[in-house]
């Protein structure tokens, strides 16, 4: 079997997932009568610190959802120019909720109010309201960067006085609090709503949350079934999403020390420069040989079994998860020093 660092969502459902999949009790969800799905988003409710979680079938809705609810249409949301929400999200934030972005160059550590500030738009019939600032963490774009507790504070408490909801999607939450050992809640009161997604980093095959006040929540629900996320005996997959926050998120530092490893790999290659030195579980980076390019690398690696996915054209990312041992980053190791060393 190849060894697959394409993305933490590649991942296989443990035996013992599939055993909690199949003996989780189910209902209608879309009255109500799940159990398992209640179970699933009061958990996820009480582990970020909020009143109600949505279960959804995936991050991007959950993300929509939390859009849709904090602005009307022609309003205007703040956000880092390699956030998931503008770039890996199909136009989804024009099309459903008619809002329109403007983007934030981040330093390390993510953005300040002092970046945020100049881009609010005064009150005029001639603009776009500026309605929502969107931080993502860890932030997938920038190679797994966690985005810096006390500037996340620092926007949650200079907000109000702009006018401004904050949504935190958060993803890989998980490796952030994991890597910081920030509690998620700590994390979640930054924010009015966040978004968790259980299928990257935690192993689980389906399934992504959002969190809120029970009122945001609410309206949320409505629009999932509005847009078709309305499930049925949707427990069958919150059992898998239960199983890994009951098991999988202790082991996630596994999945950083694999990043780094795979990061001293790549410092032993004279033909690879790495891009960053990775906070959690994601590694960008580039070949250096004048000819040499991230397509070339991408095929010959998938000649030596190694499936990695090219990055912004320019890159190579590799993302480690439960699925890769560390036997797994050795015989990575010896395939990048052979190949490019």
């Amino acid at each position: 079997m190849a060894i697959d660092l394409r993305s933490d969502t590649v991942t296989r459902p443990t035996a013992a997932m599939r055993r909690a999949m199949a003996d989780a009790e189910v209902g209608d969800d879309v009255f109500g009568d799940d159990p398992t799905a209640r179970a699933l988003q009061d958990r996820t409710a009480q582990l970020l610190g909020k009143e109600a979680a949505l279960f959804t079938p995936s991050g991007t809705m959950a993300n929509q959802l939390a859009l849709a609810v904090h602005t009307q249409r022609g309003d205007e949301v703040l956000l880092d120019r390699a956030s998931h929400m503008l770039n890996n999200e199909s136009g989804a934030g024009a099309a459903l909720s008619g809002v329109q972005f403007r983007t934030v160059e981040s330093p390390p550590g993510g953005f300040r109010v002092d970046d945020l500030r100049p881009l609010c738009r005064p009150t005029d019939a001639s603009l776009p309201q500026t309605r929502l600032v969107e931080i993502e963490n860890t932030h997938n774009g920038r190679g797994g960067e966690v985005f810096a507790l006390d500037r996340m504070r620092e926007i949650w408490n200079w907000a109000p006085s702009a006018g401004l909801r904050v949504h935190l999607d958060g993803a890989r939450l998980w490796n952030a609090s994991a890597a910081t050992g920030v509690p998620l809640a700590t994390y979640g009161a930054c924010a009015h709503t966040v978004s968790v997604c259980f299928s990257k980093g935690l192993g689980a095959p389906i399934g992504s949350a959002l969190v809120g006040d029970a009122e945001t929540i609410r309206r949320a629900h409505r629009l999932r079934k509005m847009w078709g996320g309305g499930m049925r005996q949707v427990g069958v997959i919150a059992a898998a999403a239960l199983w890994a926050l009951d098991h999988h998120l202790e082991r996630l530092p596994d999945d950083h020390d694999k990043a780094r490893r795979l990061a001293a790999a790549v410092a032993r290659c004279s033909g690879l420069r790495a891009v960053h030195s990775p906070e959690t579980n994601i590694l960008i980076f580039e070949p250096t040989g004048a000819d040499d390019t991230p397509r070339a690398l991408v095929e010959e690696l998938q000649r030596q079994g190694v499936l990695v996915n090219i990055w912004d054209t320019r890159y190579v990312r590799m993302v480690t998860h439960l699925d890769i041992s560390f036997d797994d980053i050795e015989r990575v190791t010896e395939i990048l020093v052979r190949l490019r060393g």
